[in-house]
């Protein structure tokens, strides 16, 4: 008997002793137990952050006005040009349109006659004319090339840039 004595003092002690450190740690949690700048938005649920967002205010002021961008060119001018190449005893033909001097290509285009199938349609390699190729046709049928010039100066960058 008193060996059970004792074990139901041990364990006596043993339960007053989980009983204050479970009290100790059951304390509810207040503002002063939280250093300020500890907590971050990923710490708070999706309520808590719904409750965060406020309503949008009114409008601020009008900022600065900017200062007076570059003045624009008094005009912009095109010049069109167009050519027709004929085809030869082959059926096939070729030719370039070039710009003025002082001006580049800035579009352009191939059209077939009646026979003849356009296979190449593009600028020229130095961006200041087009190209046509066509070919199928028969002698004597015809491929009119334009292209469309503006001034400036062409900038040809290699193939994949």
């Amino acid at each position: 008997m008193r060996r059970a004595w004792r074990v139901a003092l041990v364990v006596g002690v043993l339960v007053a002793v989980f009983a204050a450190t479970s009290a100790g740690a059951a304390k509810f949690i207040t503002g002063d137990d939280i250093q300020n700048g500890s907590i971050s938005l990923k710490d708070l649920s999706k309520r808590a952050k719904r409750a965060l967002k406020g309503r949008v205010g009114p409008a601020g002021p009008a900022g600065a006005a900017g200062p007076q961008g570059p003045a624009g060119p008094s005009s912009l001018s095109t010049t069109v040009r167009t050519e027709d190449f004929t085809a030869d005893s082959s059926g096939e033909t070729s030719g370039e349109v070039r710009c003025p001097d002082g001006m580049v290509a800035v579009g352009g285009s191939v059209s077939p006659g009646r026979r003849l199938y356009v296979v190449t349609d593009l600028p020229s390699p130095d961006g200041r004319g087009w190209v046509g190729t066509g070919a199928f046709g028969v002698s004597g049928d015809f491929m009119r090339i334009a292209v469309i010039c503006t001034p400036g100066t062409a900038t040809v960058l290699p193939l994949g840039s």
